[in-house]
């Protein structure tokens, strides 16, 4: 019963929302396979259409208590149950109880321009049913944007300043994007006139957006932080004690960091060591070379270490940011494939060539770009983001193939970079410099995201903090713009880390790190309190 109701409902969320569900930019929704049904359709966001889903999911959510409340559950049918429900309360705490649909105009351009990258680049059966989609999906624009043009009502000032950078983002994409005027072409259409189409819906949506007042950021959103937590993440702990795993590891790491800074350069302070370590430019080109090579060689060293398998991985491409998303994305991320096996491909995205104020900042990105590479392959290849959805699309468990947790998925990935040290991948003081302040920097995240939140930091504070990381004061302040575009998951870097830490402390010496690992990864997804349950068990029957 619990797997045929767990179908129903990603079918449902799958059809209803197939951009969100075939993308991990959404983390409160599943990644429901169902979604390549659907790559010729975009999300209904209409008020009453959205008014519906909430109800059908709740009648979703009432049926898993339903089953739950039953005697005789074993303890890995209640964790999908409360995984399905956890994955529910995260769409209600983002539609219901932020009203997101109402407020964030960012959430209509991502679904757009995803969906028209799904359509062109997903795979297709034939070159019919390409076009096909992709002009449905095409056709579908003037309706979301004018859904979104009804729905926004209060537009806070982070999402209008990231919203009017998107819009010249996506039309740079419009007019640039290859896949697309190749089908123009081949359908001969006058060249640049679907683009052209489809700019125009979009400069609309520009132009109402302009004749918008937005409001102040102030706590917007940050009121549901906890329900977050508590609901979606299923994390027990309070957001004080947040605040102070954030603190403690910050003075962890900038102990760490001056210690490491002493052995390189006893007489200046570790933040002009750090300046000081400027690996060989090869340029924007060869930015995307040197983070390739770096990528198949961190594989096949963990493959010899045996975290990551032997079995052949889905295709990754590493490539620039797409163009629709540089100005909302960090300097490096990762796409997952929705699912394995059907000829996708997994992509490492890099954003190159981002300017500063004077020119200057853009020198210290590119320098940073440069410096931390190993890092970033890391975090979002192997053994972070790409080694962990791959090994949840091969589960058998279909409910945890298809959920993931921003507070395991983004934890992992961040303790993902620590075990390069681990496994002496990097050995050099000035490789251990940059691991610690890297780490620095998520611990000064997790406060400023539960500090600004809690009234703990304000602006002044947090720009402080970020300051002593490193950044400059102009940088600062973008990133904690940047931060307000999604409150709540900033803290998931750090605490997820730490949670994964403490579980190591708990059971890596008896398991034996390998095992340990395998037996983390293989579980899925699950809130931290199930899996200490999970490992406890494996420790038994191993006794």
């Amino acid at each position: 019963m619990l797997n045929k109701l767990a179908e129903q409902y990603f079918a449902f969320v799958a059809k209803r929302f197939p951009v969100m569900c075939a993308s991990d930019e959404f983390h409160f929704l599943p990644r429901a396979w169902d979604a390549a049904k659907y790559y010729d359709r975009l999300d209904i966001l209409d008020a009453g259409s959205i008014k519906d889903a909430i109800d059908e999911l709740k009648h979703f959510r009432a049926g898993f208590s339903a089953i739950g409340s039953r005697e005789g559950l074993g303890l890995e049918e209640r964790i999908d149950l409360e995984m399905l429900i956890a994955n529910i309360d995260g769409f209600l705490v983002e539609f219901e109880a932020r009203e997101s649909y109402r407020n964030n105009p960012l959430l209509y351009l991502k679904i757009v321009f995803i969906g028209l990258d799904h359509a062109l680049n997903k795979p297709a059966e034939s070159s019919k049913e390409l076009v096909e989609r992709v002009l449905s999906r095409l056709d579908a624009i003037p309706t979301l944007l004018n859904q979104g043009i009804e729905n926004l009502v209060t537009v806070p000032e982070s999402y209008y300043g990231y919203a009017v950078s998107m819009i010249a983002d996506c039309k740079r994409y419009l007019e640039s994007s290859a896949a697309l005027a190749g089908l123009e072409m081949s359908q001969g259409s006058r060249p640049g006139a679907w683009s052209k189409r489809a700019t125009g819906v979009v400069e609309e949506f520009r132009k109402f957006l302009l004749s918008v007042k937005p409001c102040p950021d102030d706590h917007f959103f940050t009121d549901t932080i906890e329900s977050s937590l508590r609901d979606h993440f299923k994390c027990g702990r309070s957001l004080d004690e947040i605040f102070q795993i954030g603190l403690d590891d910050w003075n962890e790491n900038l102990e760490n960091l001056e210690a490491v800074g002493k052995e390189i350069e006893p007489d200046l302070p570790w933040q002009e060591v750090y300046e000081k370590i400027v690996p060989d430019n090869p340029g924007n080109e060869g930015i995307i070379s040197r983070y390739s090579s770096e990528a198949e060689r961190i594989e096949v060293f963990f493959r010899q270490q045996g975290l990551a398998d032997s079995s052949q991985y889905s295709a990754l491409r590493v490539t620039e940011t797409p163009a629709y998303l540089r100005s909302v994305r960090g300097s490096a991320s990762f796409a997952a494939s929705l699912a394995d096996g059907k000829g996708e491909t997994d992509y490492f995205h890099i954003t190159t060539g981002r300017s500063g104020g004077d020119g200057s900042e853009g020198e210290r990105y590119a320098r940073r770009l440069h410096r931390e590479f190993r890092f970033l392959t890391a975090h979002e290849t192997i053994p972070g983001h790409y080694l962990l959805d791959r090994k949840r699309r091969r589960l058998e468990n279909p409910v945890r193939r298809q959920i993931e947790s921003p507070l395991f998925y983004e934890g992992w990935a961040s303790y993902a970079e620590t075990l390069l040290s681990d496994y002496e991948y990097v050995i050099e003081p000035e490789d251990r410099l940059i691991d610690f302040r890297r780490r620095l920097w998520r611990a000064a995240r997790c406060q400023i995201d539960v500090g600004t939140a809690t009234g703990k930091l304000d602006r002044g504070g947090s720009t402080e903090l970020l300051q002593k990381v490193g950044f400059t004061e102009r940088e600062a302040l973008v990133q904690i713009d940047r931060f307000r575009l999604n409150p709540g998951y900033q803290l998931c870097y750090c605490l997820g880390s730490y949670e994964i830490r403490e579980l190591r402390n708990k059971f890596g010496f008896g398991l034996g790190l390998g095992r340990f690992h395998e037996h983390l990864l293989d579980g899925g997804e699950i809130p931290f309190s199930r899996i200490e349950q999970r490992l406890r068990a494996i420790e038994k029957t191993d006794k």
